[in-house]
């Protein structure tokens, strides 16, 4: 049975495929998690906060919805393996065509791999920028080197890749990043503007993908996610960061993944509490920011 859901709840003039530029895609999956459980219904909790965004962006004076905002159906693929997840995920992405401007929402982080193995069918060369509180270069986690610790290894042969706001790693993870030259990493504990900057700058592709790891953020922003690690980026941070990349590169899409919401038994029902619905909100908004940079941009 198809959802009534549309993102923003948007008029059908402005929220069907074919007049679309953008695509929202949400994604349940979660495997073999490291600490905190419920990545997967982070998703669908987002696009309910939607509802209650505003049409106008103050900061580029626009109304960002114009170009068209289409909600894809739920991709529900806790019940596979990540094997049959990424080949799922490669081939809807492949599926678009390359004017579409799609937004995925996850799931855990591993979804990222299949999203980038899409996007490489239909744009080739792009670099990645990843903000995120862990380096996620393992080669294997939980027997599989196709999970959320192990995306941005599974990247970096076909991409350059900067890392920013990390936080939190193995040792053997850093032997391997400083070893390779496809890899920039700015560490929370050493960032600034001009460092994003010069490291944007010094890429070689000029297309840009970007995965947003929630956790990336301060815990005082989002704190809804598998493993919140403290003295992360706060919401102004990450908003001029985003528009510098619209701003130098050629930007093809974008993931924000690893948002666990919180939930109550109530005498009705079950919800979310009121900490979790702000942040379901605060990333619906983080979507409607990244949208408007794209309008902004092109």
């Amino acid at each position: 049975m198809k959802s009534n859901l549309k993102w923003m709840q948007l008029p059908d003039e402005y929220s069907s495929f074919d007049r679309s530029k953008f695509v929202i895609l949400p994604i349940s999956y979660e495997k073999d998690l490291t600490y905190g459980i419920g990545s997967a219904k982070g998703a669908m909790e987002i696009v309910k906060a939607s509802e209650h965004l505003e049409y106008y962006d103050e900061e580029f004076d626009c109304e960002f919805f114009e170009q068209g905002i289409y909600l894809e159906e739920e991709i529900k693929l806790c019940s596979e393996s990540p094997e049959t997840m990424v080949e799922k995920l490669q081939e809807k992405v492949a599926s678009f065509d390359s004017d579409k401007f799609v937004v995925s929402l996850g799931g855990d982080h591993s979804v990222t791999i299949g999203l980038v193995k899409g996007l490489e069918k239909i744009h080739g060369d792009f670099a990645v920028l990843q903000i995120d509180a862990h380096s996620d270069f393992r080669d294997s986690w939980n027997g599989s080197s196709l999970n959320h610790a192990c995306v941005m290894r599974q990247i970096v042969d076909k991409h350059e890749i900067v890392s920013v706001g990390i936080r939190s790693q193995d040792k053997d993870e850093r032997k391997a990043i400083d070893k390779n030259d496809k890899v920039q990493t700015i560490y929370a504990f050493k960032y600034s503007f001009d460092k994003v900057k010069e490291a944007l700058l010094s890429l070689k592709s000029e297309k840009l993908y970007i995965t947003i790891d929630v956790d990336g953020f301060d815990p005082s922003v989002i704190s809804c996610t598998g493993t919140p690690e403290p003295g992360g980026l706060v919401w102004r941070q990450v908003i001029d960061l985003l528009k510098l990349c619209f701003e130098k590169k050629k930007v093809i899409g974008c993931d924000v993944v690893e948002f666990a919401p919180e939930y109550i038994e109530t005498k009705d029902k079950k919800q979310q509490t009121s900490r979790s619905r702000a942040e379901s909100y605060i990333l619906a908004r983080l979507i409607s920011k990244i949208v408007s940079f794209e309008v902004r941009s092109a």
